[in-house]
Order: structure tokens, then C-alpha cells, then sequence
């Protein structure tokens, strides 16, 4: 995680989060910006390996540039860190490709942590979007709305919901981490999904790992 875009209309706050990314990440390189045009105007010219960014920006929202992320296929990281904690914020975020989403008033000592669990392939989430996430899960029991996996699909999406890296997925399945990549690719598009925080949630759905 050395290239970081920063995202955040407040300057204390927007200074606030890049000191966390220091103390997550150490000595990494971090672009701010404070409104949605200059975050296009930066992704235009630089790629990143993550991208923090918040959802209510004076000229768009954190959704138009998770689009825009995803348009443009980037492989960047994307966390969205917000002080909004309902499904009319988090579902739109999610759905539009963000890979973990924080709330700004938990502990900075807890969103460190969250943000260092990229490092192991665990999606940042803060406790109660993770606990909504859940709930959103339990919500849709309808077996027949899931879109139909193969067993090592299903295998994969497992591990992969746990926290595991392609790496680690193939070294327990005794693959290489390409047929994972491949397996991985098929699956985010058979159900139409895009980060690890929806497969999670899918994952759940099925009833493949526990809440």
C-alpha cells in the first residue's frame, strides 16, 4: 500500500485519516484530494494502490468515483470512511465496488487495525457495518435467488470470504493462485458482484461460513 488517494472535503479530518494511513502502512506516499472532480483529475494521471474516500463531497458523492474506479479498471484497493451507518449509504457503496467501509467515529486505534487487515486479505469493515452486513444477509433466505456455483467455485468463495488471499486459497486447494484468479473472476461475475465485502455477504447467504 505505498500509493494512497486520499479522499475527505475536511481538512482536519482529511489530516486525521493520513496520519492513520501512516501508522497502518508506515512511510507511504498519500494524494489528497477534497472534492470528486479533483479525485477524477488525480485517477486520470496516477494509479494507486488504495483509495480512502468519503461519501458526501461538495460537487458528487464517494459512489461517483467508486464508479469511476471501476470504469476505468483499476485494480486499487477501495475503502470508503464516512460517518454513515445505513443501508440507504452502505448498499449503494458496495455494491458500486467499495472493498471495506469504515465509520469515522469509531476509535483511531480500531480503524487502524481494520485498515492493517488489508494486509491479510481481511476486508475493513467497522464492527457495526460488519454486524449489518449480517443482517442484510439474513434477510434474503430465498434459495431461489442464488445464482448457481460449482463446488469449487463455492470452495473458493468460502475461503476468499474468510479473509484468505488468491495465494493462500491456492495453497490450500493445492492450486496455483492464477486458477484461483480464474475461479475468483467467474465468480464475482456470475453474481454480479465486485469486492470482498459482497462476497462476504454471499458467502453468508449460502450459508458457507457462520455469522
Amino acid at each position: 500500500m505505498n500509493r494512497i488517494l486520499l479522499v475527505e472535503d475536511f481538512a482536519e479530518i482529511r489530516s486525521w485519516l493520513a496520519d492513520l494511513l501512516r501508522e497502518a502502512f508506515g512511510e507511504v506516499n498519500i494524494t489528497e484530494a477534497a472534492t470528486v472532480a479533483q479525485a477524477y483529475s488525480y485517477l486520470n494521471t496516477k494509479s494507486y494502490d488504495l483509495i480512502v474516500l468519503d461519501l458526501n463531497l461538495p460537487d458528487g458523492t464517494g459512489v461517483d468515483i467508486l464508479h469511476r474506479i471501476k470504469d476505468q479498471g483499476s485494480t486499487a484497493y477501495c475503502v470508503v470512511a464516512t460517518a454513515y451507518d445505513d443501508d440507504a449509504h452502505l448498499i449503494p457503496a458496495l455494491n458500486a465496488g467499495a472493498d471495506g467501509y469504515l465509520l469515522k467515529d469509531q476509535p483511531g486505534e480500531q480503524l487502524i487495525r481494520d485498515l492493517h487487515g488489508i494486509l491479510n486479505g481481511s476486508p475493513p469493515l467497522s464492527p457495526p457495518i460488519a454486524r449489518r452486513i449480517m443482517r442484510l444477509a439474513k434477510q434474503e433466505p430465498a434459495k431461489t435467488l442464488l445464482v448457481p456455483l460449482t463446488s469449487r467455485e463455492e470452495e473458493v468463495l468460502t475461503y476468499i470470504a474468510k479473509g484468505l488471499n488468491r495465494v493462500e486459497v491456492g495453497a490450500v486447494l493445492g492450486v496455483s493462485a492464477h486458477t484461483i484468479t480464474t475461479h475468483v473472476r467467474s465468480i464475482y461475475s456470475k453474481l454480479d458482484i465486485s469486492s470482498r465485502a459482497e462476497a462476504t455477504v454471499e458467502a453468508i447467504r449460502r450459508g458457507l461460513i457462520s455469522t
